[in-house]
């Protein structure tokens, strides 16, 4: 059978594969194949009920209490204490997407080479993550895959303000809100904002340390963003000259050859084929989202996972026990080596209001550039630096966490996180590190105790 591009067979009777269907996303269809070299035409699955947790968002998100909700007027097929339905006839047509040939073409074209190099380019809203999911989901069931995403606004595995490298060895079989987050990371920088606008050198440099990570033992798929103009189309052209790809995948609307005639002389100067193909044909889904949606649904997706496929909504943030982390002593003896504030250097007596209900990135590093020095409350941070921005070949990103509070009696910082320290290296210290990523107000505040208004919030 197949399912978003990808091929599953009886190999291994006993894997089941958890499928995110919300209706914010065009609805996986499931279709049999005929088997090669058998007479046998029946394709047999066995459908079971899933609680992941991610049904519950609404406890936290209420805006988006219709995600999971059964559509009207449709005739279902549902188990016992059904965590899915099996759609069988609607009255509205629902959002499903129907692959053009062109994709099933340009995958028999790459996959003809030996670990190809995939850059996938196009403007906002060409489907180019569903391209690369496709190419992703039609390559892994031979060979992982490495997915390198470079789109901070919107990636596809990690929250929003990163980019990554990923090791994917299952199909991704649900939205990126839905995805293993970093779980199967390789490696990780923090960019601090949803465009690399501000900061488009360290952003490249990024880039540049991910790629300097590829194994290249197999197919390597490169998202890129939507961001396609003036400055956006520079990046572009900067990423295909690093990563010289086999091959460049531009989606474009027939007629429409801009961007193709743009990229052509960086094409040949780097060998690689240029295929030009159409988006993918598709309904809109019957919950519309925008892109703040997205990257809200990224940010707490990752704050309340638990690990591999499951989601806890059930009890809020500002409900949650923190870390408790000591900031003062010496390095050895305290749990971070310091602060730093990304793009910029603030006065110390700012620093923690900077910091103080904010999402900071967790960095890990060997070294730091500049010199410590504390703060009046005793905080230490990173400042003198000849770069505002961290050496991404020094440094690795391992996730969020949110500054709870900052406890100045007993020198303690206290911080939400779903990271696992066991993940530290030998010789490496952790840095918190300040971008423009901002917590959601859904994370700061309880709807359901709307009286109450948590920390960091105040009644004007």
């Amino acid at each position: 059978m197949s399912i978003l591009g990808a091929k599953l067979t009886d190999v291994t009777p006993d894997q089941y594969y958890p499928v995110h269907a919300p209706l914010s996303h065009p609805l996986p269809v499931i279709t049999g194949l005929k088997p090669k070299k058998r007479k046998l035409q029946l394709s047999v699955i066995l459908l079971k009920n899933f609680n992941s947790g991610l049904q519950q968002i609404s406890n936290i998100c209420p805006s988006y209490d219709s995600l999971f909700k059964t559509p009207s007027a449709s005739s279902l097929l549902s188990p016992k204490n059904p965590t899915f339905h099996v759609i069988l006839r609607t009255e509205s047509p629902l959002a499903q997407i129907a692959y053009p040939v062109s994709w099933r073409e340009a995958f028999l074209t790459i996959s003809a080479a030996s670990s190809p190099k995939v850059l996938i380019c196009g403007s906002k809203g060409m489907g180019k993550s569903t391209l690369a999911h496709y190419l992703t989901n039609s390559f892994v069931r031979r060979t992982p895959v490495n997915y390198l995403d470079t789109d901070p606004g919107q990636p596809a595995f990690s929250p929003p303000g990163m980019v990554s490298l990923h090791r994917v060895q299952e199909p991704i079989l649900g939205p990126a809100f839905a995805s293993r987050g970093m779980a199967e990371i390789n490696r990780c920088h923090h960019i601090g904002n949803i465009t690399p606008r501000d900061n488009p050198r360290y952003y490249i440099s990024c880039i540049e340390d991910l790629l300097s990570q590829d194994t290249q033992d197999a197919p390597t798929i490169i998202n890129t963003p939507g961001w396609a103009k003036g400055t956006g189309l520079e990046l572009i052209i900067s990423l295909i000259e690093i990563a010289k790809p086999n091959f460049i995948i531009i989606l474009s609307v027939p007629g429409n050859e801009t961007l193709a005639q743009a990229l052509h002389p960086v094409a040949q100067d780097c060998q690689s084929h240029t295929l030009i193909i159409e988006p993918a044909i598709n309904i809109s889904p019957m919950v519309q989202l925008t892109a703040a949606d997205h990257r809200t649904l990224g940010i707490m997706s990752y704050f309340h996972g638990l690990g591999y496929d499951q989601w806890d909504f059930h009890t809020h943030l500002t409900a949650w026990k923190p870390w408790v982390v000591k900031y003062s002593g010496p390095p050895s003896e305290r749990g971070l080596l310091a602060i730093a504030i990304q793009g910029e250097e603030l006065l110390s007596e700012d620093i923690l209001l900077a910091v103080n209900g904010t999402i900071v990135a967790i960095v890990l590093t060997t070294r730091i550039e500049g010199y410590i020095q504390n703060t009046p409350e005793g905080v230490p941070v990173i400042v003198g630096r000849e770069a505002p921005f961290m050496n991404p070949r020094e440094v690795r990103c391992v996730g969020y966490a949110l500054v709870r509070a900052v406890d100045n009696r007993n020198e303690q910082l206290l911080l939400l996180s779903p990271w696992n320290p066991s993940s530290i290296g030998d010789g490496e210290s952790v840095v918190l590190e300040r971008g423009r990523v901002n917590m959601p107000v859904w994370g700061l505040w309880s709807h359901k105790k709307s009286r109450a208004l948590g920390p960091w919030l105040q009644r004007q």
